[in-house]
């Protein structure tokens, strides 16, 4: 007697799973062990600190950029940097504030944010994951590319609010630190990485009404970069547009390995 092979005993069988797939790229509630993420962030930790080491840039080429930024901003009346830096280093307690956010929340509150997603959120993980490690992952190839430096280091009437104060050492870095490159400005990881929170708990929250409070976050984080003088308002910009071009193509790889596993499903249904 024959007998129908079942939809676990085909995709075992298969030498490609869609299943597989998509618990690596899609949304499905499969995901991969703890280590390999691990092993994944890791990577990117690395990735990052490489970057930020042994990518120095042009000097000239980096100031000659936010000199372009800036006539560009202040043509269009864009150009709020000088007046938020006077006012944030006008003030002691925003001084120290946005120093000690600019310096810790950054590398804190994202993975923190992503941890939560993956323990209490599996169906949006894969995507978010994907999303953030994607903005990461360009953000750091545009510093290779087109180094751009922030406005403490291109214009003189900035004031360096860290360095100044020496808040978390800034004044007088060590180790890693102070080998960073100091021209990868564009696009702003800070407001990116904010942004990329935000957008998780929007998601994972829904459909609490009160969810839109998350982008509180990245709007703060976009006035603290701009007020130590780390960020223009165009390399906070382009952290977010990154971020949503991120998830759109998320998205996009989402729905289409979506899309054969359901044919599939479907077929298995029709021969059972």
């Amino acid at each position: 007697m024959s007998q129908t092979r079942t939809p676990d005993q085909k995709s075992t069988r298969s030498p490609f799973s869609w299943n597989r797939m998509r618990s690596h790229f899609g949304s499905g509630a499969g995901l991969p062990p703890w280590w390999v993420e691990v092993i994944i962030i890791g990577t990117g930790y690395v990735l990052y600190q490489g970057v930020q080491i042994f990518v120095t840039g042009s000097e000239a080429s980096a100031v000659s950029r936010a000199d372009w930024i800036w006539q560009v901003q202040s043509y269009l009346h864009l150009n709020p940097e000088v007046a938020i830096n006077h006012w944030v280093a006008g003030n002691d307690f925003l001084l120290y504030s946005t120093g000690y956010f600019y310096g810790i929340l950054h590398f804190a509150v994202t993975p923190l944010v992503l941890i939560w997603v993956r323990l209490r959120h599996h169906s949006h993980y894969a995507m978010l994951r994907n999303t953030l490690v994607g903005t990461s992952l360009v953000a750091l190839l545009m510093y290779w590319v087109i180094p751009l430096a922030p406005p403490r280091l291109s214009m003189g009437n900035i004031v360096d609010t860290l360095r100044v104060e020496n808040i978390l050492s800034a004044g007088d870095p060590t180790g890693p630190a102070s080998m960073a490159n100091q021209y990868a400005a564009m696009p702003s990881l800070h407001v990116a990485w904010a942004i990329w929170v935000a957008l998780a708990l929007y998601v994972c929250l829904c459909p609490r009404t009160w969810r839109w409070l998350a982008w509180i976050y990245p709007a703060a984080t976009t006035f603290v970069v701009i007020g130590t003088g780390n960020h223009f308002i165009a390399d906070a910009l382009a952290g977010g547009l990154l971020v949503w071009l991120c998830w759109f193509v998320t998205s996009r790889v989402h729905s289409t390995l979506q899309g054969p596993q359901r044919a599939l499903e479907h077929s298995y249904s029709q021969v059972s």
